[in-house]
């Protein structure tokens, strides 16, 4: 039987439905630029703050919106975010006064994008998508990540906003996805800062994953953090962030309602690095 055949014949069996994904390499993109002219500073700052958050197919930004403009979020110089679509991205942009870019990797069950968002207070400069292997075996579901070269007071930082696979496709395969992450992104800076959602929720797979990205030079900058999702099963470490060339001063989980079943997870790092 070939492989399209028993993908036909998987989705009867399974009544899954195929996703529809966005394969090109340069699109949908979406951007906008909602800081307000002349407010941003120039002169570099004490320090810089990173925060990622999976909003749960962007369902409450009402609720997320309310928890980033609160401290410890508010004033976060960057914001990661996944499970997105274009207008909830746009929203929270204009609402914190914020640049963004954003690419959907798929169209979710509910019908809207599906993908990852950079949010920033310093100027994007540049922005791609990196398509990552392994697509969810059920649904054929693809994953991305959205790399930003954000300029912080002239200072070129890549940020990634990163959303691995779930738990189905294995973990040698999220490893490999993480992998590719950080091959696209070597070598293009000696300032590099990867967060979001690995979906490291089975056993073994926290410890295997830190492990690749100390491997490859990065520094868990959102160690012990905790659990950063709420479950039927209890609390899940499942969002990160890594960093290479910037220092972690502080770090920590906002476990106020976000408007998802994650937390938004937030470190702050020394600048200049």
């Amino acid at each position: 039987m070939t492989p399209c055949a028993l993908l036909a014949v998987l989705t009867l069996l399974t009544g899954c439905p195929i996703a529809e994904n966005y394969s090109d390499e340069t699109g949908p993109r979406y951007t906008g630029d909602y800081r307000v002219p002349g407010t941003g500073s120039t002169a570099a700052p004490s320090s810089l703050t990173v925060v990622t958050l999976n909003l749960s197919f962007a369902e409450h930004v009402t609720e997320a919106i309310a928890s980033l403009s609160t401290a410890p979020l508010s004033g976060a110089d960057v914001i990661m975010m996944q499970e997105m679509d274009a207008p909830a991205v746009e929203r929270i942009a204009q609402e914190l006064g914020m640049t963004y870019v954003y690419y959907p990797a798929s169209v979710a069950v509910d019908g809207d994008d599906f993908g990852n968002a950079v949010l920033s207070r310093w100027p994007i400069t540049a922005d791609r998508k990196i398509h990552l292997p392994h697509d969810d075996p059920y649904h054929q579901q693809h994953r991305i990540a959205v790399v930003a070269t954000v300029e912080v007071a002239g200072t070129p930082v890549q940020m990634v906003s990163a959303h691995t696979a779930t738990p189905i496709v294995g973990l040698g395969g999220r490893l490999d996805q993480a992998e590719t992450i950080i091959d696209g992104i070597d070598a293009t800076g000696p300032l590099q800062i990867i967060a979001g959602d690995f979906n490291t929720s089975d056993p073994g797979s926290q410890g295997q994953t830190v492990k690749l990205f100390s491997k490859r030079g990065y520094q868990w900058a959102s160690e012990g953090v905790g659990d950063t999702v709420d479950s039927v099963i209890g609390g899940l470490p499942l969002d990160y962030v890594f960093s290479r060339g910037v220092t972690p001063l502080e770090r920590g989980v906002d476990r106020r309602d976000a408007g998802s079943d994650h937390h938004p997870v937030w470190v702050r790092f020394a600048w200049p690095p």
